[in-house]
């Protein structure tokens, strides 16, 4: 359960959220993204409470990507342009060239899902996200979104997919710490609430939680 927290998200910065299992890291990512409404206090957008926007609205302002993949029946195409309809095949292939996926895409019209072609599970989340960079929201909340791909794809995703989405606001929620160094700030979640909030060097510096993290994964104090 989440309390006492307190965030400020800045237009246009990309914010890491690290923290231990069950720290309510997740909880956070699915308020902030108007899946979930809180108890008490408020998430607002431009000064409007999320709650208060319709759902096709809140869809264009914000939008969230978890490890849980899903991928519908029907064309590879109609996969992704179902957040935006009248995309062109030049803007669908260049969703997909964002998450690093034309190597395996043989064609927009391949049938996937439980009576197509089989994707694996990384190739999943690679649709997932390629609809969210389709989709264009100003701010995106990705939960262990990259989580499926092995620690090199996954850099490597990531860092393309920093450069499409420069100028949104961006909250990653990682256990893979070179997410939060690569961040403007870092949140560390303890127990439902934000510990610490900072840039990646000032929290190394502070010899916290953040930086005993940093420590334990990467074997570098720096």
């Amino acid at each position: 359960m989440l309390h006492g927290v307190t965030l400020d998200l800045r237009p246009g910065e990309r914010l890491a959220m690290v923290g231990p299992s069950g720290a309510g890291k997740s909880t956070l990512g699915r308020l902030l993204a108007g899946i979930h409404q809180p108890r008490a206090g408020s998430v607002t957008v431009g000064g409007v409470p999320l709650a208060e926007l319709p759902l096709d609205q809140l869809r264009t302002e914000v939008a969230l990507v978890t490890q849980e993949h899903h991928v519908f029946i029907g064309t590879l195409r109609e996969n992704l342009t179902m957040v935006r309809p009248e995309a062109t095949d030049v803007q669908v292939r260049s969703a997909l060239a964002a998450v690093d996926a034309l190597d395996w895409v043989e064609g927009l019209a391949t049938v996937v899902g439980s009576a197509g072609h089989p994707l694996s599970a990384a190739q999943a989340q690679q649709l997932a996200l390629a609809r969210l960079v389709l989709a264009d929201p100003h701010t995106l909340v990705l939960d262990e979104a990259t989580s499926l791909l092995d620690p090199r794809a996954a850099r490597h995703l990531e860092r393309s997919l920093a450069a499409v989405l420069r100028g949104r606001t961006v909250v990653a929620i990682a256990h893979r710490l070179h997410s939060a160094h690569d961040a403007d700030r870092v949140a560390v979640v303890e127990d439902g609430r934000i510990t610490e909030l900072g840039p990646h060097a000032e929290l190394v510096a502070a010899g916290g939680s953040y930086a005993a993290l940093w420590r334990s994964w990467h074997g570098d104090p720096a």
